[in-house]
């Protein structure tokens, strides 16, 4: 713990107000438990601060302590980019390997061109088509879970041609963890352990629960009120389920405190090494992973782009990149500034979480002279009748249906079915949907302070989708 992080000469934050800012964002958010840390310049190095506070579980009341483990959800992503850049930098994959080269039996159900074209690029910028969002409880805990999830998840259908548009998928990191698990002969878990937690000393980064539960670990809540009421900040409830299938360990099964958090992250401003001296990965496969893939400026101001593995937020003229988690009531969130060699990492038990570290992110970076974020500001214009006939109709995936119809006060109404992210809590919404003033699309829902940013594209063999948290659904009606 450092008791005064810095900013060149200046403090960026001592850890006395840290802590208060946190304990604040728990009350305005009621939100039970949560760790934040961040990491500054120190000279030619690095220092590093956490704070903790809240509760692990609304039922036990036992306190959240500096080394409790949450779940960072799809920051996993980011540990499996890294083994498998990790086999690319010992010359045994490339970035255009393709898929079936290493996994012979992978293909997507009535696509050949992703069956045989998609390639390791494809995979860790979700640009690859493969459905994203299908977690079954129904593959077993045995160490042949991913491989059976591969064959699994090809039964889907393509969500998009290869190559685009992007379309976030939880199942393509799956199919990564297979071909790390093939590679190197042993389960994703075991190679996380074998290849990053160990050598790294990362005693409190675990994928299993028989391994987490032997610590101190938060428990998910999810908001207790219905989401179509305006209630800030809503009670909670403890999520009815602890973790999701462990087949879905590659895409979002890592369990870490936030210090061990902050010590990973580090790498990406170290050239790839930790601060115990290991060294992860080469300093071009750092680049390579930070570096844009995918330009998303057709789906909104939320982020610019996608690297490897790495969102790239926008943070206006600020170079960024991070990535955000949700499980089952637990939300994460980490944003690296290399500019400014400072990591921002929040790790919530509430499904609130996800606007709390929205805004202590924001309340931090800004110490350091960080503008915040565009916001998304809703205009009151009319939509006009070409964009309403582009719009209206029936949008349709697996786990998702949309449908936006001509009326209400800006000519479009959305009607959103719940999904998992909701909670026992969700229920269906109509909700106008307003231009913004940025050019885009977007809904104000009951729930969230902020509005939600939906876009419609198309992709190149002409079939239309809405974009909604960067996962496409295709028009169907």
């Amino acid at each position: 713990m450092t008791e005064l992080l810095k900013h060149g000469e200046t403090t960026l934050i001592g850890h006395e107000e840290l802590q208060k800012l946190l304990d604040q964002a728990l009350a305005e958010y009621g939100v039970p438990g949560a760790q934040v840390g961040v990491i500054a310049p120190d000279g030619d190095g690095l220092s590093a601060d956490t704070v903790w506070a809240g509760i692990v579980n609304k039922t036990t009341g036992y306190p959240v302590l500096k080394n409790t483990l949450f779940q960072i959800g799809s920051i996993s992503k980011i540990w499996t980019t890294v083994l498998a850049m990790q086999l690319i930098d010992e010359g045994r994959l490339s970035l255009d390997t393709r898929v079936k080269d290493v996994l012979p039996d992978f293909r997507v159900i009535n696509s050949p061109e992703i069956t045989y074209g998609c390639t390791i690029r494809h995979l860790m910028c979700h640009i690859n088509g493969i459905e994203g969002d299908a977690f079954p409880a129904t593959l077993g805990r045995g160490d042949d879970c991913v491989a059976k999830y591969v064959d699994y998840i090809g039964k889907f259908p393509a969500r998009t041609p290869l190559g685009g548009p992007l379309s976030y998928s939880n199942g393509a990191f799956v199919v990564l963890g297979r071909v790390i698990e093939v590679l190197r002969g042993a389960s994703w878990d075991t190679v996380l352990r074998k290849r990053i937690a160990e050598p790294c000393g990362f005693d409190h980064v675990w994928t299993l629960p028989e391994d987490v539960l032997r610590y101190s670990s938060a428990f998910g809540h999810f908001r207790a009120v219905a989401l179509d009421k305006e209630v800030f900040p809503a009670p909670v409830e403890p999520a009815k389920l602890w973790h999701l299938p462990r087949c879905t360990g590659p895409c979002g099964q890592v369990s870490s405190s936030i210090g061990d958090l902050l010590d990973f992250a580090s790498l990406f401003l170290n050239g790839g090494v930790t601060p115990n001296g290991t060294h992860v990965m080469s300093e071009r496969a750092v680049k390579l992973m930070t570096t844009q893939q995918v330009s998303l400026v057709d789906q909104g101001i939320e982020n610019v782009g996608w690297a490897l593995g790495w969102q790239l937020p926008n943070w206006g003229s600020e170079p960024a990149f991070g990535h955000g988690g949700a499980t089952e009531g637990q939300r994460a969130n980490i944003v690296v500034f290399p500019k400014h060699r400072i990591i921002i990492a929040v790790l919530t038990n509430a499904d609130a979480g996800t606007q709390m570290a929205a805004a202590l992110t924001r309340d931090i970076a800004s110490r350091a002279g960080i503008a915040s974020p565009p916001k998304v500001t809703l205009s009151d214009r009319h939509l006009s009748d070409d964009e309403i006939v582009n719009i209206v109709g029936v949008y349709e995936r697996h786990g998702e249906h949309q449908e936006y119809r001509a009326g209400g006060p800006t000519g479009v109404e959305g009607v959103f079915e719940p999904d998992e992210d909701d909670g026992p809590c969700g229920v269906r919404l109509t909700l106008p949907l307003y231009a913004t003033e940025q050019g885009h699309y977007a809904v104000q829902r009951p729930d969230r302070h902020e509005p939600t940013e939906i876009e419609f594209v198309s992709a190149s063999d002409g079939t239309k989708y809405v974009a909604y948290g960067h996962r496409v659904t295709p028009k169907i009606a």
